[in-house]
């Protein structure tokens, strides 16, 4: 669903064990992914699971981490609640850091035995916090996935008048 290009700056918010980043990291040539986790474990196990490939790894909280002047073609995360409720200053970080054009992946799994209509309830909830946070949403996708269905609201900063 990223539709990874080899020269895309990615980041991901909430990166857990690393799996994203051992998928997107190989497809990636003058491009470059980093990952942001508050958990000192996760992170641990990502870079582990990640070692030898070209990724940056960072141990804070999204809220606080300061990741310069680097601007981000796809920005993404999986499971992350802080999309779920008042998201106003995490967004206003991301708008910062997207590059022109740049979007904002937003995936959800819920629990297993989860059906359809709870995930269209977390991306009505997504869509909502998206849109109040200043976003206009592009697109909304449904994935059958094991072991419950996933959905990913695709955003970008909505112009500014």
């Amino acid at each position: 669903m990223l539709h990874i290009d080899p020269d895309d700056h990615i980041l991901e918010i909430g990166c857990g064990h690393g799996i994203a980043v051992s998928l997107i990291a190989p497809r990636l040539k003058t491009g470059s992914i980093t990952a942001v986790d508050s958990s000192r474990a996760m992170i641990d196990k990502a870079q582990r699971k990640n070692e030898g490939l070209d990724a940056d790894f960072i141990h804070q909280s999204f809220g606080e981490t300061a990741l310069g002047d680097q601007r981000y073609d796809k920005i993404f995360a999986f499971s992350v609640n802080i999309f779920l409720h008042d998201a106003e200053k995490e967004l206003s970080l991301i708008r910062g850091y997207l590059a022109p054009l740049g979007a904002l992946y937003v995936f959800h799994q819920p629990p297993p035995a989860s059906g359809m209509e709870v995930v269209q309830g977390f991306a009505d909830r997504i869509t909502g916090e998206l849109e109040k946070g200043g976003y206009t949403v592009r697109d909304v996708l449904f994935k059958k996935l094991a072991p419950s269905p996933c959905v990913c609201v695709i955003s970008q900063p909505s112009p500014t008048p």
